[in-house]
């Protein structure tokens, strides 16, 4: 079964079993992703777009680590959203994020939310607003995983260890995948032991996602179809920094082999 990103490790800043704490901690790489998106862009972006946001991790890490850096977080749902309120330079909308026509340089739908649409109408439409978006010389990015293992069911299981000492076992679970249609249904779990021992809790089905796990021919087509002036696969998590402190990304080209389980960026330029 495919493998989920590798965690980064932010501090625990909410209740234990606060699931969207739990989801920050042990599958967003913000620190990372930031410096990595603008590597890939090539340019200076200031003004980030971030679609089903959710706790708007990576707009609060980008106007951290952006001089000047503005973010627009766009989720349907409140309370995640939440998370960035008062944030400076992060401008939050509830709704949907095809009603949303804020301007930004660089536009991105991570964790995997391409899914969330299952028609290539429902994704061509999507592109097409995404497109409009986007500054001259803008970049649209989301993220993919594919391979054997995407279809195949089962559990992945991570331990994290916390400041306080406490541990957090993260779960993939991977319930159902159907090679004909590639809808998949995966679904998080939730472990915490307190530190020195005690009872664990736990939280089982803290997300459930029912995506359409587009493939990397068809998802390239629709951006072409939706009039991006070109399409690129690049590591998610590959890259080299040189003795001045810069990102060199990995960006795959046609003929590579791609690992048996993988997970990309899949980018438009405009």
């Amino acid at each position: 079964m495919a493998r989920p990103p590798p965690p980064a490790a932010p501090p625990l800043d909410r209740p234990p079993l606060d699931r969207h704490a739990l989801y920050e901690l042990c599958t967003q790489t913000t620190e990372r992703d930031v410096p990595l998106l603008r590597a890939i862009h090539g340019g200076a972006p200031r003004v980030l777009g971030e679609d089903f946001a959710g706790t708007a991790a990576l707009s609060r890490t980008w106007v951290r680590l952006v001089r000047g850096g503005r973010a627009i977080a766009v989720d349907h749902d409140a309370e995640p959203l939440a998370r960035a309120a008062g944030v400076r330079r992060v401008e939050r909308h509830v709704a949907d994020v095809t009603a949303v026509r804020a301007r930004c340089d660089l536009l991105v739908a991570f964790n995997f939310s391409i899914g969330e649409w299952h028609a290539r109408a429902e994704l061509l439409h999507y592109l097409r607003h995404a497109r409009a978006r986007l500054a001259k010389g803008g970049l649209f990015a989301c993220d993919l995983y594919g391979g054997a293992g995407a279809f195949t069911p089962g559990v992945l299981h991570e331990t994290r260890r916390l400041p306080d000492g406490a541990t957090v076992r993260y779960s993939w679970e991977q319930r159902r995948a159907d090679r004909l249609t590639h809808e998949v249904e995966n679904a998080l779990h939730f472990r915490l032991t307190p530190a020195g021992g005690g009872k664990p809790l736990a939280l089982r089905d803290a997300f459930v996602y029912r995506w359409r796990l587009w493939s990397l021919p068809e998802l390239r087509d629709a951006l072409r179809e939706a009039g991006f002036a070109a399409s690129e696969v690049w590591s998610r998590f590959e890259h080299a920094i040189d003795g001045r402190g810069r990102l060199h990304p990995l960006r795959h080209a046609t003929g590579d082999e791609l690992p048996d389980d993988w997970c990309v960026f899949v980018v438009g330029r405009r």
